[in-house]
């Protein structure tokens, strides 16, 4: 298994897939990726990727760091700036501690625990501020 660049909300991130087992996603993984398991996730190459999983090891999330490079339709990418999600977006929701976008439920980018909800995106973070993970989940 090789890592694509494909974003698929509610579904997977970069050929990981939510309700996979992660034991899984870790027999399938060519030497070259490092990995490190935590109590309830695995970490590729210090989060590129991130699966995360239950103790039955079932992934129910994912997300991904600014050094994946794939996108969601043009849309949605980690290492996006406030700036880039006003511009490429209609609409701007807080929702369980990402930022949803144009109503697209099961992705969205993680927010700063300190600021899980806004008005406006402009109400607390600046134009240049930068969302550096990007999630999918199924919740």
């Amino acid at each position: 298994m090789d890592l694509t660049n494909a974003i698929v909300p509610k579904t997977s991130i970069g050929g990981i897939t939510i309700g996979e087992n992660v034991s899984q996603v870790q027999a399938r993984l060519p030497s070259k990726y490092k990995t490190h398991s935590g109590p309830n996730s695995l970490t590729i190459n210090d989060g590129f990727i991130t699966a995360y999983h239950g103790v039955d090891g079932i992934i129910s999330a994912i997300s991904c760091n600014a050094v994946f490079k794939g996108n969601y339709e043009n849309k949605l990418w980690p290492g996006m700036t406030v700036a880039d999600v006003l511009k490429l977006s209609k609409t701007q929701m807080a929702w369980s501690g990402f930022v949803q976008i144009d109503q697209i439920s099961g992705i969205g980018l993680s927010l700063p625990e300190e600021y899980d909800d806004f008005d406006s995106l402009t109400d607390h973070f600046d134009l240049d501020f930068v969302f550096t993970e990007l999630w999918v989940y199924d919740f």
